[in-house]
């Protein structure tokens, strides 16, 4: 029964990503010269700008994806396929196409409607243009379901990069959870002491080298067996509309399992709809809330088109088929181990540590965001104090469980978000069709 409410609930967003493209007259594709433009003047261009409560442009980008391509990215298409079938991977592009307008549309309003204070810093975000364009309610229920969905995000990054360091893929150099839980819990508490400034700088570093180590070694894998692809991809087409026979015999998949599977952890994966990448592009000192939209909308394709060669790697080197591989992160590990030997688990381990940890920075602090909200920016330390109970209790908690969950406490949170920018792209004129 459960599968077949997220199912309802994941033909909803896909739907509202839809009808959004439409109203704002396919966005993702006409500002795609102006996006790469400003990509290139951002990177190239010094950053003068010294506020500690604010970032640039291009570094409110990065963290956005620092937060958005993280574990979830790898692991999200590997659990969806296994769950879900090879159909599932469909779901990860048509969330990135369609979701890449959604995310356009709440970054625009969010850097519209943010709140400076007093300090000089920003209050960004859904709850602000929620509160506004909609209700006070429904600011506080989406900030109520951000405060919960960000700890357990957090907890599941923090439990794959724990089931790393523990994978019997290291050998004698395993690490034990709880050695990774208090670890990681200790590391996240001093980053986040220095703000969304030493956020934003640490995710400027990591994210580009991370994403070119990772992507690079996917298409290798793809070229070494570049006579497979047509094949893979009939697999994937076939099994989006009927069952799959695993090696054991099991059928899964179909319709409702491949959507159930494929839209909601492309959801995960990219965040498209939920709104979560609204709050660090609020935190730019940039006054261009469509210029910083249309920026925003790289995030969602980058997640999305990683998720799906992740998805692929899978699927060529059979992995995901593996009975004796757990659940989750180890089923990559051995599909790069296959090209790269031990130098692949190396690959790996560096890009999930370095997404993951990225990943729970950036979870952790839009959580703050939202629970500053509900407070009236009070009592943060007690939520941070959650959130590091969590990254530990989530790093030695069941991978299946953990992973099966937190859907449910996404969709808590992405539905009300869609049905909010729904209400208002059709109550009243999109400024974006100007553009």
């Amino acid at each position: 029964m459960i599968d077949y409410i997220l199912f309802a609930c994941c033909l909803f967003i896909l739907t509202g990503s839809i009808l959004i493209t439409f109203k704002t007259k396919f966005i993702q594709i006409r500002l795609l010269p102006q996006l790469f433009i400003m990509l290139k003047n951002g990177i190239a261009k010094k950053e003068l700008n010294q506020d500690q409560h604010t970032i640039s442009p291009h570094k409110a980008l990065l963290t956005a994806m620092s937060t958005t391509i993280g574990i979830s990215t790898l692991v999200g298409p590997v659990i969806a396929v296994q769950l879900g079938g090879p159909g599932a991977l469909i779901g990860f592009l048509l969330t990135a196409f369609f979701g890449s307008a959604a995310t356009f549309t709440e970054v625009d309003l969010s850097v519209k409607y943010r709140k400076k204070l007093a300090s000089g810093a920003y209050m960004g975000g859904p709850m602000q243009y929620l509160e506004k364009l909609i209700s006070p309610m429904a600011a506080k229920l989406y900030a109520f379901c951000g405060v919960i969905l960000m700890m357990v995000w957090s907890a599941a990054q923090a439990n794959q990069v724990a089931a790393l360091l523990d994978s019997p893929l290291l050998g004698d150099y395993r690490i034990s959870t709880w050695i990774s839980a208090i670890v990681i819990a200790g590391l996240v508490l001093q980053t986040l002491r220095g703000g969304i400034k030493g956020i934003g700088t640490l995710s400027a570093k990591i994210v580009p080298i991370m994403f070119i180590l990772y992507i690079g070694s996917c298409f290798w894998i793809l070229c070494v067996n570049r006579d497979h692809l047509l094949s893979i991809f009939q697999t994937i087409l076939n099994a989006s509309f009927s069952p799959y026979e695993l090696a054991n015999g099991t059928l899964i998949g179909g319709l409702v399992s491949t959507m159930r599977w494929g839209i909601l952890k492309g959801t995960q994966a990219t965040e498209a709809g939920v709104g979560t990448q609204a709050i660090p592009h609020s935190m730019t000192h940039s006054t261009d809330p469509q210029a910083q939209g249309a920026l925003a909308m790289l995030a969602t394709y980058t997640a999305g088109f990683l998720a799906f060669l992740s998805g692929c790697v899978a699927l060529i080197t059979n992995t995901w088929q593996d009975p004796s591989l757990p659940l989750g992160i180890s089923m990559v590990a051995a599909s790069f181990k296959i090209y790269f030997s031990y130098a692949g688990i190396a690959i790996v381990s560096i890009t999930a540590l370095f997404f993951g940890f990225g990943t729970i920075l950036g979870n952790s602090y839009n959580g703050t965001q939202c629970f500053a909200y509900l407070t009236k920016n009070k009592y943060n330390r007690y939520y941070l104090a959650a959130i590091l109970i969590m990254i530990i209790v989530g790093s030695v908690a069941d991978v299946k469980f953990i992973w099966s969950h937190i859907d449910i406490f996404l969709v808590c949170m992405a539905l009300p978000h869609m049905g909010a920018l729904l209400l208002y792209a059709f109550k009243k004129p999109v400024p974006i069709q100007e553009i």
